[in-house]
């Protein structure tokens, strides 16, 4: 009679400790889950920040913009012909 009681306590322990250890995971998993999708948005931000700052960087870098900079900002100006000296090798 004993017997039948310990191994119904042993079951009963068994599968109490299995039904623990299956919410735990689940919500291991859940929890996973979410900081994947925040990590990929994050990740996706970023790829639109980059993107933005390629464009931004090309607009910055070029020529006309350079131009136009060094001359309303600096003064800058082309020089006249008789500025200009060419030197030979």
């Amino acid at each position: 009679m004993w017997i039948k009681w310990i191994i119904a306590a042993v079951l009963t322990a068994s599968l109490l400790w299995l039904s623990i250890n299956y919410v735990y995971s689940r919500h291991q998993t859940r929890k996973v889950f979410a900081d994947l999708q925040a990590l990929e948005q994050q990740q996706q931000d970023l790829n639109t920040e980059w993107g933005r700052l390629q464009l931004e960087k090309s607009t910055l870098v070029g020529n006309n913009r350079i131009e136009s900079v060094a001359k309303e900002q600096l003064g800058m100006r082309l020089p006249a012909s008789e500025q200009i000296i060419v030197i030979k090798r």
